[in-house]
């Protein structure tokens, strides 16, 4: 029996399955019972690009499954089924794909999904990549319906993750990418550090906000904010051919950030338009349903705000003492540097 074999035979002990899955990992594809509306997306992690050399493998397997259910649950949908792929060096220990899998399956577990199969493949670098689709809990929330007029709300608290990944990479001897003078991890208060660093290595997918959002009806559009707030409102922006005006004094800084900024030399607001890595939901609201926000349910799970308008034109834009400061650029190009 080859290694692959053994991880297949393995992967299949330590997972559980559903009465809708007919066929799991182990055959060629997997065969699952269905009707109606599926949404289905991918996403991929890259070692060097978007985790760290060294990076634990379990919390790399539920990193990868969570940040692949944000994209679900900017839809407003819940998941149903996860294909994992991994890649890895042949220098790789045998174990290296296994404990990244079983993290995987049981983080989609935790949302009654299921891991049904998958694929290995020797890569230079380490990679994992989720593909996961489920059913809409009402009309699917896109990026399009946004009108001038509605609310522009976040959830959680955008810059920590990207203060995260600045601290992540400077216990681990990296250069300080987000700073320009010298600082050392030391010198945050160690609560603050363990915020941060949750924030980026642990996200948490607003599948829960995500299906409120769908089933009531209450979000006009959305967006999962992956690679920084600017950037990806501008992305929602312009699908609706709107202008989204994020009000300075409502952008939510958390002590931490604010913390980690004094420490590192950065400028707390920056931090929280282009960090990325929030993977919390951008989404526009109503007037009419807009007063359904001043006091959000518990069971959403997270601290939801109101924090700008739309206008008709075009652009992302922070209102400051200033006036108006286009701010759509703000965030990470994959096709340009490193985080």
């Amino acid at each position: 029996m080859t290694p692959e074999d053994r991880f297949v035979d393995r992967l299949r002990e330590a997972i559980t399955g559903s009465d809708d899955l007919v066929v799991g990992p182990g055959d060629d594809a997997a065969v699952f019972r269905s009707e109606g509306l599926l949404v289905v997306t991918t996403d991929t992690l890259v070692e060097r690009v978007d985790f760290l050399t060294g990076e634990d493998r379990a919390r790399l397997g539920r990193r990868a499954m969570s940040v692949a259910l944000s994209d679900l649950a900017a839809m407003g949908a819940w998941p149903a089924f996860a294909l994992l792929t991994i890649g890895f060096p042949e220098t790789s220990a045998e174990d290296l794909p296994l404990e990244i899998a079983v993290a995987a399956a049981g983080r989609a577990r935790e949302f009654g999904a299921v891991l049904a199969g998958g694929d290995l493949t020797r890569a230079d670098q380490t990679f994992v990549s989720v593909a996961v689709w489920g059913r809409p809990t009402g009309k699917p929330i896109r990026r399009t319906g946004a009108k001038a007029g509605d609310a522009v709300f976040l959830s959680g608290w955008p810059g920590e993750a990207s203060a995260g990944l600045a601290l992540a990479r400077a216990l681990a001897g990296l250069p300080r990418v987000a700073s320009g003078t010298p600082w050392a991890p030391e010198e945050l208060a160690a609560p603050d550090s363990t915020r941060l660093l949750a924030a980026y290595r642990e996200p948490e997918p607003r599948l829960a906000l995500g299906r409120a959002l769908g089933s009531g009806g209450l979000a006009t559009a959305a967006i999962d904010v992956s690679d920084g707030l600017g950037m990806d409102a501008a992305r929602l922006a312009r699908a609706s051919a709107v202008r989204l005006v994020i009000e300075s004094d409502s952008l939510p800084l958390s002590p931490a950030l604010r913390s980690f900024a004094g420490v590192a030399g950065v400028d707390p607001v920056e931090t929280a338009l282009g960090g990325g890595d929030d993977y919390e939901l951008l989404f526009s609201v109503s007037p009419a349903h807009a007063g359904r926000f001043a006091d959000p349910p518990a069971d959403w799970g997270v601290e939801v705000r109101r924090i700008g308008r739309v206008e008709p034109g075009d652009g992302v834009f922070l209102e400051g003492e200033e006036g108006l400061r286009p701010v759509g650029n703000r965030g990470f190009d994959h096709f340009g540097g490193p985080r």
